[in-house]
């Protein structure tokens, strides 16, 4: 059953370097903390990295740990951290302004119908573009095939009569979770059909 730790900040500065650095040691302290309180596994933040290693796709893996799988991800006021028996992906995000070229580059053709059809106001077409925008982007990094992937090959569906909403695949072997978070990032996770139950964790300090 996947778990995602998360935790809202606020940014040390208007620097676009030092708030990186910051959601840097922060998706760190939540992969610290989930591997003492899930796996038993006493390191700290400061520690973590020695653990890590690159797999040939990029995505990073703990060495000595291959049974555990792990997933980062960070956007404004929010960094969170996903934990799984089995390949996974988390994205965040803050729904405002988004190019619209990107609907063109992201979006299936089906998925461009409902958005059309669910974005009846500017701020409900920012929401319902971030949701697919992220689940997107969970699916990308669960697989590790990297930025080059055509977005536009696979969609996600949702069920809004159902709470909370029922979210599917074309990729029968994909398991998709969302949340609204109160802060209002939206974050979405996936993962493999195996764990479709999923626990939130709020750490914040």
């Amino acid at each position: 059953m996947p778990v995602i730790y998360y935790a809202y900040y606020s940014p040390v500065s208007e620097r676009i370097s030092d708030i990186s650095t910051q959601e840097h040691l922060l998706g760190r302290r939540l992969l610290s903390q989930g591997l003492r309180e899930l796996y038993h596994i006493s390191v700290s933040a400061s520690q973590v990295d020695a653990m890590l290693r690159t797999e040939e796709n990029g995505k990073p893996c703990l060495s000595d740990h291959p049974d555990i799988f792990f997933n980062i991800t960070h956007c404004r006021g929010l960094a969170a951290c996903a934990f799984g028996r089995s390949p996974l992906g988390i994205d965040a995000e803050l729904p405002g302004y988004f190019p619209e070229i990107l609907v063109a580059r992201a979006l299936s053709e089906t998925e461009k119908s409902f958005l059309q059809e669910a974005g009846s106001t500017m701020a409900l077409r920012q929401e319902w573009f971030y949701r697919l925008w992220t689940l997107k982007e969970a699916y990308v990094k669960k697989s590790g095939c990297g930025v080059d992937t055509d977005l536009t090959e696979f969609s996600f569906f949702f069920d809004r009569s159902s709470m909370p909403l029922r979210i599917t695949c074309t990729d029968p072997h994909v398991s998709c979770f969302q949340e609204k978070l109160s802060g209002g990032q939206i974050l979405s996770l996936c993962s493999l059909n195996t764990e479709k139950e999923v626990t939130l964790v709020d750490r914040s300090s």
